[in-house]
């Protein structure tokens, strides 16, 4: 090797690889030292980037586990018994599980009627381990909705909040036991993805057709049934009542604002009349879908009316379409049972009607359905 045009002495390129040779080892160190340490998070490189996560999103995870620290005290476990007889008639139990909400703190919980509404045996577990027998008050196949009550001290009631004001994409959290006891106050987050929506439900009584129910991707598992859905304010929107068996999440609850007056006059007169008016509704939206003929903006399109029934009796007529009763705008059946299941039965109302383009009102007087 030269250096210029001498050759330089063997002492001096010993001396360079040796400078080299621990340069190196140091470089590879400190290499090292830095990734280690990135990794277990002791060594926190600077970076003037934010998080790709919209701070919509972060805001709506960050409030997730308040919510559940507050809600989950308000959700109970519920098991069941029904008897039935084989073929010797010797009695046959089988067990269920499902999910409630207690909604006061007098012990009065909401649920599903497939939960308990066959149930001879109903023993509600509480948060904190309690667990007390409870008795039926209500049950609605057609809602899939019921309401029991227990004889408890100290009970945590959940908030109502209002469906009516429940948009696409707000926060939905739901709150249940999946898959049995074992899993219980489970609780999973996700959004509204539709309103509106219908659903026939096939079940030992044959089907049922279910409308008005809020769509959540917030998962919804066997177990769930009678559980709450809950918003963003930790307020009840809905009880969670089936989840589509074709896909995944893809679950559907009852809107809380269609359960309140049922609740309510259970609470405060002991007993539930549910209004009758003998029609068979479908909203607009739905009714544009199949092809009927609606040329209203909103209101609910009559596919049929029962003879001898309150609607009969008005004189309203298949293909009518309802815009109010009771002096309210009815643009849903969710609407529309709202303000009815808030009717005394037997009083007279008023109900407008649309008919090939003219609108008049008429008087109807609901009487009470037989279920």
């Amino acid at each position: 090797m030269e250096k210029g045009n001498r050759l330089w002495p063997w002492p001096d390129i010993k001396k360079i690889l040796l400078v080299a040779v621990f340069s190196s080892l140091i470089g590879a160190l400190a290499a090292t030292f830095i990734t280690t340490s990135i990794i277990y998070g002791r060594y926190q490189p600077k970076s003037d980037q934010k998080p790709n996560t919209p701070e919509v999103t972060q805001n709506q995870e960050a409030i997730i586990p308040a919510i559940a620290r507050e809600v989950t005290p308000a959700v109970v476990g519920i098991a069941t018994v029904h008897v039935d007889y084989d073929f010797f008639y010797r009695p046959v139990e089988t067990e269920a599980v499902g999910s409630g909400v207690i909604v006061d703190v007098t012990g009065y919980i909401i649920t599903n009627d497939h939960v308990v509404g066959n149930a001879d045996q109903i023993t509600v577990f509480l948060s904190d381990g309690r667990k007390f027998k409870a008795q039926r008050l209500y049950s609605d196949p057609s809602l899939d909705l019921s309401v029991i009550k227990i004889d408890a001290p100290d009970l945590v009631a959940a908030r109502l909040g209002d469906s009516d004001r429940v948009v696409v994409g707000d926060l939905a959290v739901a709150i249940g036991n999946p898959l049995g006891l074992t899993l219980q106050r489970t609780v999973t987050a996700g959004i509204i993805s539709a309103l509106n929506r219908m659903v026939v439900v096939r079940d030992r009584r044959g089907e049922t057709l279910m409308q008005d129910l809020i769509q959540t991707d917030a998962s919804i598992n066997p177990g769930n049934s009678g559980g709450p859905l809950v918003n963003g304010q930790g307020e009840i929107i809905g009880i969670n009542t089936v989840k589509a068996s074709q896909a995944e999440a893809i679950g559907f609850s009852i809107p809380v604002n269609m359960v309140w007056p049922i609740v309510n006059s259970i609470i405060t007169k002991g007993r539930f009349d549910k209004p009758y008016l003998g029609i068979e509704g479908i909203d607009r939206e739905i009714a544009r879908v199949i092809n009927l003929k609606v040329t209203v903006a909103s209101g609910i399109y009559v596919a049929k009316v029962e003879k001898a029934s309150p609607a009969d009796r008005a004189g309203i007529k298949a293909g009518d379409i309802i815009t109010k009763l009771a002096g309210k705008k009815v643009g849903s059946m969710a609407k529309l049972r709202q303000v009815m299941y808030n009717l005394d039965v037997g009083n007279q109302v008023d109900i407008e009607i649309r008919r090939d383009g003219r609108v008049f009102t008429t008087k109807i007087v609901p009487l009470k359905a037989t279920m």
